[in-house]
């Protein structure tokens, strides 16, 4: 009678080992999806870095050529005040009562 209970032992052994083998195989199943996933993840996350630094890009450059056409047209402003100043200083003969009247018409014919 010995012999019976070291053959149940000796099936639940070969069982437990069984279920351990088919454990160990589902978890380098999961580790192998599981790494697939992350370089998935990896070539989307390196694509997202790609296209924030290109829209990052985009946004200096467009951001320069504003401040660029802001510094033509505050410049085009400040010609445009300054020339009826230039012009009529540059005629002396003229009273300050009349050189005041020609910039307002002026202004106002603008």
């Amino acid at each position: 009678m010995r012999e019976a209970p070291a053959q149940v032992n000796y099936e639940q052994d070969v069982e437990l080992l069984l279920a351990s083998a088919n454990a160990i195989e589902r978890l380098i199943t999961e580790r192998r999806a599981l790494r697939h996933r992350v370089s998935a993840l990896e070539s989307e996350l390196k694509s997202l870095r790609q296209q924030a630094n290109l829209v990052h890009d985009s946004y200096r450059t467009l951001t320069d050529e504003f401040v660029m056409q802001f510094k033509l047209i505050d410049n085009a402003v400040g010609n445009i005040f300054r020339e009826p100043e230039e012009a009529s200083s540059s005629s002396p003969e003229q009273p300050a009562a009349e050189k005041s009247t020609d910039y307002d018409r002026s202004s106002a014919a603008a």
